[in-house]
């Protein structure tokens, strides 16, 4: 009962003061003196100051559960002079008799309820551009879609957003990109909040972000490359195997796939006292205690699962590619385009960027595998994760200029 009082006002508001008044004067001065000497720390390499961030996020990530805070409201979108380097764009969706709106998606969709939908996404550019959407590719320009994380209920496209960190990075360090398209999808929500937007919503959308580069913006599939970070990988994998699998006349599938830290496991089935997820779980930005039978049935996973069996879970390659319970996994990843994965050394869901890597190399896939040894997960949003972060952006960025 005193938990669904923090939901409304005053007490969110008294709530969130004396959380945010303990957090910056109790514990944040708590944590560097605790973190001081460098074998306090979860790893003696890390300065102090990402061991108190890391401890801050575990913090803030239990105020959701708490207050509620599931799903984004909705957002007006920034005026126009406000947008530094940017430019917003709404993307249509699909057609109901698209071609493009075929296979697994038409599948689950007939099972969740889930229509296409028109969704803003943001064009990215170069300080020094002159670009604009009304400007179609030029021959042979390369471009990036980028699928920001937040477990398929959290985060954000917009350019002051922590995913563009990722979307400007890579374009900061990248010698050939000079634009690229980060898409706002539909955020999934479940109780206690209003049900809305369970797979494929999210995939739906990012697949009539693709065909707007293609169709409206010009560019060439095999120019285009998909770039994912946490559960925006999961859709970024998911996305390619869309094009693989189905001959979509004009859509061919895209030219490369760039994982960053993606959860490709939604079952945790490769979870054990040897695994990424209890290994790691000291070095995460995770809170402690989360267990795999817990997180089977977060709030993460039953919005974006919604009216699906949760076998699919377990068993669906478009939802958990990386699962061991797909009982044949030879010929999973045959067609895939060149593919570049990046994991954090230290962060918990590791095995799933190593057990995808494994299965697209068994089916010939050309793979690049960069894992970072001090990083987190998603450590490619994190300004502060340095040197890290910038060296793993300019070995991603390599690899996207070759």
């Amino acid at each position: 009962m005193a938990s669904d009082l923090l939901k409304y006002q005053p007490f969110k508001g008294l709530y969130l003061t004396y959380y945010f008044s303990s957090f910056f004067f109790i514990r944040v001065p708590l944590w560097l003196i605790w973190y001081l000497p460098s074998r306090n720390r979860p790893k003696p390499s890390w300065p102090l100051t990402r061991c108190v961030f890391i401890m801050g996020l575990r913090e803030i990530m239990r105020l959701p559960k708490e207050l509620g805070l599931r799903e984004r409201d909705p957002i007006p979108a920034p005026a126009k002079g406000k947008l530094k380097n940017a430019e917003l764009v709404v993307v249509e969706g699909l057609l109901e008799d698209s071609d493009a709106f075929c296979g697994e998606i038409r599948r689950a969709a007939g099972i969740t309820g889930v229509k296409p939908a028109s969704i803003p996404a943001y064009w990215f550019y170069k300080p020094e551009s002159s670009l604009s959407q009304e400007v179609k590719a030029r021959p042979g320009e390369r471009t990036f879609l980028h699928l920001h994380g937040g477990a398929f209920h959290l985060g954000s496209a917009r350019p002051d957003s922590t995913a563009a960190n990722i979307t400007r990075g890579l374009l900061a360090h990248s010698e050939k990109l000079d634009r690229a398209l980060a898409v706002d999808y539909r955020l999934a929500a479940t109780s206690p909040n209003p049900f809305m937007n369970p797979y494929p919503a999210a995939l739906l959308d990012c697949i009539a972000a693709y065909r707007y580069l293609v169709v409206e913006a010009g560019f060439e599939p095999k120019n285009i490359i998909i770039v994912g970070d946490s559960a925006g990988g999961n859709l970024a994998f998911a996305l390619v195997r869309h094009f693989v699998e189905n001959n979509i006349p004009g859509l061919a599938p895209p030219g490369g796939l760039l994982s960053l830290s993606s959860w490709l496991d939604l079952s945790f089935s490769h979870v054990s006292a040897e695994s990424s997820y209890a290994r790691n779980a000291p070095t995460d930005i995770f809170p402690l205690g989360n267990t795999p039978e817990a997180q089977r049935e977060s709030y993460a996973n039953r919005a974006y699962l919604g009216l699906l069996d949760r076998e699919e879970a377990r068993t669906n390659p478009y939802i958990s590619p990386a699962s061991a319970h797909i009982k044949s996994t030879e010929g999973l990843f045959k067609g895939f385009p060149r593919t570049f994965i990046s994991a954090g050394g230290a962060e918990k869901i590791l095995d799933d960027s190593k057990v995808a890597a494994e299965r697209l190399q068994a089916d010939g896939v050309n793979v690049t595998i960069d894992i970072v040894p001090d990083a987190v997960h998603d450590f490619m949003t994190f300004t502060w994760h340095e040197p890290e972060r910038t060296e793993g952006l300019k070995r991603a960025c390599k690899w996207l200029n070759s």
